[in-house]
C-alpha cells in the first residue's frame, strides 16, 4: 500500500516538474548569432550598358536591428566573388567575373549611405554578347562564391528588346485619333505598354521638372504582334488622375511624351503575382529563385519611344474638360 502511494507521489511530482519546464518563458534562439544567409538581387537590364548584381546578407545580434544595419560588416561579404554566364541551349556563349564597385551614395535610411557595394559588368568588346542576341533561347547563369559557404547559383531567361511598330514615331502624334493604335512585337512571355509624360511646374521663382507614368496595357501572348487602341478622353483622364492641382503654379508646360514597351520573363512575372497576394508581414511562402540563398535573379528589357504631340493634342491638354484646371500652356 505504501509502495503504491509512493509511486503516485513520484508520478505527481514528475508531472509537476514537466509542466513547470514546459511553461518556462525562456526563449532558446535557434539561429546562432554567427549564422547568416546570403541575399542576392539582380534585374539584368539588357537595354543598359551595365549589368549589376547586389550581394548582401541577413544578420542577427544582441543590438537593435537598426544599429546592426548601420554597420557595413553586418550586411556585406567582403570576399565574395560573382560570375555571370550566358548560354544558348547547351552552348556557353560567354563567361565573366563581375567587378566589385562602390556605386552612388545611397539615400538616407537604416543602412549606411557608404559603402554601397555592387558587382557590375560593363559593356565592352569582350562582354558585348552579354548585352545582345537575336535568338530566343538566352539563359543567364549567376554564381556567387563566398569562402566557407555553399556555392550560390541562380538562372533566368532574357529576351531581345520589344519593337514598337505603330504609330510611326517620325511624325507628329494626335492622341485624339479615336482610336489611336499602338502595336509592338515582343518575344518575352509578358509585355507591358506604359505611357510617360514629362512636364514642368512653373512657379514665380522656381521651375520643377516632373514626370508621370501609367501602365496602359499588358499581355501574356509572346512571339506575336500585340496591340492596344488608345482613346483621347481616356488619355486625358489618366493625366488628370495623376497631377494634383497646385494654386502656387503659374502654369505647366509639357516637355515630352513617351510610349514605353517592357518585356519580362516568367520568373519576374510570377514574383510580381506572389507579392500581390503576400500579407503585409511577409509571412508564408518565401519568394526566391536563389539556390543556397534568398533573393531574386531575373531580367527585363525596356524600350522608350519619344512621341511628338501635335498642336491638337496640346490644345486638348490645355482646355479639355478633364485637364483644363491644371493650367497647362503652350509656352
Amino acid at each position: 500500500m505504501r509502495f503504491a502511494f509512493a509511486i503516485r507521489e513520484l508520478l505527481f511530482f514528475g508531472a509537476t516538474g514537466l509542466a513547470a519546464i514546459s511553461c518556462s518563458n525562456e526563449l532558446e534562439v535557434q539561429l546562432p548569432a554567427s549564422k547568416n544567409i546570403p541575399v542576392v538581387y539582380s534585374v539584368l537590364e539588357l537595354h543598359r550598358d551595365t549589368l549589376s548584381v547586389r550581394v548582401t546578407k541577413t544578420f542577427s545580434g544582441a543590438r537593435s536591428a537598426f544599429d546592426n544595419a548601420s554597420v557595413g560588416d553586418s550586411i556585406y561579404y567582403p570576399t565574395a566573388r560573382v560570375w555571370l554566364e550566358k548560354w544558348n541551349s547547351n552552348f556557353r556563349v560567354n563567361k565573366a567575373e563581375l567587378t566589385k564597385t562602390d556605386l552612388t551614395t545611397r539615400l538616407p535610411g537604416a543602412f549606411p549611405s557608404k559603402p554601397n557595394w555592387n558587382y557590375i559588368l560593363v559593356r565592352s568588346p569582350e562582354t558585348e554578347t552579354f548585352f545582345t542576341g537575336s535568338v530566343l533561347n538566352q539563359e543567364y547563369h549567376l554564381t556567387v562564391e563566398i569562402p566557407g559557404m555553399p556555392l550560390i547559383f541562380a538562372k533566368t531567361m532574357a529576351y531581345p528588346s520589344s519593337r514598337l511598330t505603330l504609330p510611326r514615331i517620325s511624325g507628329m502624334i494626335n492622341l485624339f485619333l479615336n482610336p489611336l493604335e499602338f502595336s509592338w512585337v515582343s518575344e518575352a512571355p509578358y509585355t507591358e505598354l506604359y505611357f510617360k509624360m514629362f512636364y514642368n511646374d512653373i512657379y514665380d521663382d522656381n521651375t520643377i521638372e516632373r514626370t508621370i507614368s501609367w501602365r496602359e496595357y499588358h499581355t501574356m501572348k509572346p512571339y506575336d504582334l500585340s496591340q492596344d487602341f488608345v482613346y483621347g478622353q481616356d488619355m486625358m483622364k489618366r493625366i488628370a488622375g495623376q497631377i494634383k492641382p497646385d494654386r502656387l503654379v503659374k502654369y505647366r508646360h509639357v516637355t515630352g511624351f513617351q510610349a514605353v514597351v517592357v518585356g519580362i520573363p516568367s520568373d519576374l512575372f510570377d514574383y510580381r503575382l506572389m507579392i500581390q497576394v503576400q500579407p503585409p508581414d511577409q509571412a508564408g511562402y518565401l519568394i526566391t529563385n536563389i539556390t543556397n540563398g534568398i533573393g531574386l535573379f531575373t531580367s527585363m528589357t525596356l524600350n522608350a519611344y519619344d512621341l511628338n504631340l501635335d498642336l491638337k493634342t496640346k490644345d486638348s491638354i490645355m482646355f479639355g474638360q478633364y485637364t483644363r484646371h491644371l493650367y497647362f500652356a503652350y509656352y
